[in-house]
C-alpha cells in the first residue's frame, strides 16, 4: 500500500484483505481520488499555490530587458555643387540597449513571497484535510452497501421463512387444525416481511449508486468482510498520544496559525511601505549612425 497515509483505512484494509473477489477498500479509496471532484479541486488548489509561490520568487531574481530599434531616413535634396545630380542621401541608425536590475533590499516583497509560502501551507492543509474526508466517505459508502447487502439478504431469510409459515397455516386451516385467524396472522407477517425486503432492496440500490458516484463507475462491488472479524487495536492505545499531536499538526489548526501568519504579513508589508529598497542597476547600449548617397545612373541620350 504506497498511497496508504491515513492508519484508519490501513486498519480497515486488514479486515476486508483475506476475500478474493470484487473491489478491495483501497482499490475503491484509490479511484475516488482520481474521480471525486471535492479531492481533485483541493488538489489543483495546491498546485496553484506552488506555482504562485515559485511567482513571488522572481522578486527576488535578477529582470534583464532588452531594447532595440532601427531607423532608415531617405531624403531627396535638390541638385546643388557638392550633389549636382540630385542623388538621394539614405542615412541609418540602429540603437541597442541592455538593462538589467537586481533586487538588494526590499522588506515588501520580502513580506509578498513569505505570504506565497504560507499560502502553500494553507493550500496543503486543505489538501490533507479533503484527503482526510475522502478517506472517511470512502470507508463510509464502502460498509454501507456491505451492510445494506446483508440487511437484504436477512430479510430475504425472514420472507422465506415467514413464507413457510403461511404455507404451514393455510395447509392447518384446510385440514381443519388452524382458524382462519391464524391464517390471516400469517399472511399480515408475510405481507410485512415482502414490504422489509423491498425497503432493503431498494436501500442497497441507494447505496450503490452513492459508492459508484464517488469512484466513477459502475457496478461496483465491495469485497466482503473477512470472517471472523478480527479488528486490529489502535496504535497508540492512550488517547492522550492522540489527542495531543492533533492541537498542533492537525490541518486545521495548521490553517488558522498559517492565517494569521498571513494577517500579520500584511501588516508588515504596509509598514514597509516607508523604507528605502535598494537595487542594483546596470546598462549597457550601442548606437550606429551610418550614411550614403544613392547615386543613380543618369539617362541615356539620344
Amino acid at each position: 500500500m504506497p498511497r496508504l497515509r491515513h492508519p484508519l483505512l490501513a486498519s480497515l484494509m486488514l479486515v476486508v484483505a483475506s476475500s478474493a473477489w470484487s473491489q478491495s477498500l483501497q482499490e475503491i479509496y484509490e479511484a475516488a481520488r482520481t474521480y471525486d471532484a471535492a479531492y481533485l479541486a483541493a488538489r489543483a488548489q495546491a498546485d496553484s499555490a506552488r506555482y504562485r509561490t515559485e511567482q513571488s520568487y522572481a522578486l527576488r531574481r535578477p529582470n534583464v530587458s532588452a531594447i532595440g530599434s532601427a531607423t532608415l531616413n531617405e531624403s531627396n535634396p535638390p541638385p546643388s555643387v557638392f550633389n549636382p545630380n540630385g542623388d538621394k542621401a539614405n542615412i541609418t541608425n540602429g540603437l541597442l540597449t541592455l538593462n538589467g536590475r537586481q533586487p538588494l533590499f526590499n522588506r515588501a516583497n520580502d513580506a509578498t513571497i513569505s505570504q506565497a509560502d504560507k499560502a502553500l501551507e494553507i493550500a496543503q492543509a486543505d489538501l490533507q484535510t479533503a484527503e482526510h474526508e475522502l478517506i472517511v466517505r470512502a470507508a463510509q459508502t464502502y460498509f454501507d452497501v456491505l451492510v445494506a447487502q446483508d440487511s437484504l439478504a436477512a430479510a430475504q431469510a425472514n420472507k422465506k421463512a415467514v413464507s413457510e409459515q403461511l404455507a404451514s397455516a393455510k395447509r392447518n386451516f384446510e385440514v381443519g387444525t388452524a382458524t382462519i385467524t391464524d391464517t390471516r396472522e400469517a399472511q399480515a407477517r408475510f405481507d410485512l416481511a415482502t414490504a422489509t425486503e423491498i425497503v432493503a432492496d431498494n436501500d442497497l440500490r441507494t447505496k450503490r449508486i452513492a459508492l459508484d458516484q464517488l469512484v466513477g463507475r459502475i457496478n461496483v462491488a465491495p469485497r466482503a468482510l473477512a470472517i471472523p472479524v478480527a479488528l486490529p487495536g489502535l496504535a497508540p492505545a492512550i488517547v492522550d498520544e492522540w489527542v495531543g499531536p492533533a492541537q498542533t499538526s492537525h490541518p486545521s489548526v495548521r490553517r488558522a496559525e498559517q492565517g494569521l501568519a498571513i494577517a500579520q504579513l500584511e501588516t508588515e508589508k504596509a509598514r514597509a511601505g516607508h523604507l528605502p529598497t535598494v537595487d542594483a542597476v546596470a546598462s549597457l547600449g550601442t548606437n550606429r549612425l551610418s550614411g550614403c548617397l544613392l547615386y543613380t545612373s543618369p539617362s541615356p541620350r539620344d
